[in-house]
C-alpha cells in the first residue's frame, strides 16, 4: 500500500525538512511515528524540502507499507495522537505502487510574506517584518523578468549540474500592510525563492537596478546574487499533481 499524506507544519523548531543526523527535521520526526507504529525503519518521500525556519501550508509525502495494512482513517487515527503540535496532518489516501510525492509533483507554488508596515513582535516567525515602504508597481512589474524559463544558478546556492526552471507566475497580493509574493514553477533550487524575493526587495531600496537583474539572469553564475531573504517568511503553499 502506497500512502499520500499532506500535512503543514510551523517550521520554527526545525532545522528544515530533510532528515539530518544530529538535528530535528520534519522528516526526522514523522519517520520516528512511523517507525513506532510499524516497528520496522520507514522511508518518507517528500514533494520537495524546505529548509530551516521555513513553513508549510500544503506538504505531501509519500511512504509503502504491504505487511500492516491500515486504513487511512485508522492510520490518521494513530499519527494524530503522536504529532507534535505544530504539525498537523491534513489527509491520507492510498494511491498508486509507482506514485512519488516528489517526482509526479507537476508544480509548486511557494508564497513568501512580507510585512511593510510597524514591526509585529508576535508574527516575527511567519513573515519578514521588513517595516518599510514597498514600490509594488516597481516590483511587479520587475517580478515578470523571473517569469518562463530560465537558468536560476545566480540564485541559488544548489549543487545540481542542470539548473534550468520554469517559472509559471508571480503573483503580487496586498492587504494593508502585509504583501504576499505566490510564486508557481515546475521546481525550484534551493534558495531560489528566498534570492528571488530578496533581489526584489534590494531594487526596492536601490541597491540593484533593473539591468542588474537582467544581467543575473543572462550570464547565470554561482553567486552572483548577494541577497537573500529571511527563512521565516516563506511558506510551501500548494503541490499540484
Amino acid at each position: 500500500m502506497n500512502y499520500l499524506v499532506n500535512i503543514s507544519y510551523d517550521g520554527s523548531n526545525y532545522h528544515g525538512w530533510a532528515k539530518q543526523q544530529n538535528n530535528i527535521t520534519i522528516q526526522k520526526v514523522i519517520e520516528n511515528i512511523l517507525e513506532s507504529i510499524y516497528k520496522k525503519e520507514i522511508k518518507i518521500i517528500g514533494s520537495g524540502r524546505t529548509d530551516s525556519g521555513v513553513h508549510a501550508i500544503n506538504q505531501y509525502f509519500n511512504f509503502k507499507e504491504d505487511v500492516i495494512k491500515l486504513t487511512p482513517e485508522q492510520l490518521s487515527s494513530i499519527i494524530i495522537n503522536k504529532l507534535p503540535s505544530d504539525i498537523v496532518l491534513k489527509k491520507i489516501k492510498i494511491v498508486n505502487d509507482n506514485f512519488s510525492a516528489r517526482f509526479n509533483a507537476k508544480n509548486k507554488t511557494y508564497v513568501y510574506v512580507v510585512n511593510a508596515g510597524n514591526y509585529l513582535l508576535y508574527k516575527d516567525k511567519y513573515l519578514w517584518n521588513y517595516n518599510k515602504h514597498i514600490n509594488l508597481e516597481l516590483i511587479k512589474q520587475t517580478a515578470n523578468l523571473f517569469v518562463g524559463v530560465h537558468d536560476f544558478l545566480s540564485f541559488s546556492k544548489s549543487k545540481l549540474s542542470n539548473t534550468l526552471r520554469k517559472i509559471n507566475f508571480i503573483k503580487i497580493a496586498k492587504h494593508g500592510n502585509i504583501i504576499k509574493f505566490f510564486i508557481n514553477g515546475n521546481g525550484f533550487l534551493h534558495n531560489m525563492v528566498r534570492m528571488i524575493i530578496a533581489t526584489l526587495i534590494a531594487l526596492n531600496e536601490e541597491k540593484i537596478t533593473i539591468e542588474d537583474i537582467k544581467n543575473l539572469l543572462v550570464h547565470p553564475k554561482k553567486g552572483k546574487c548577494i541577497f537573500i531573504a529571511p527563512p521565516n517568511g516563506l511558506y510551501l503553499y500548494k503541490v499540484t499533481y
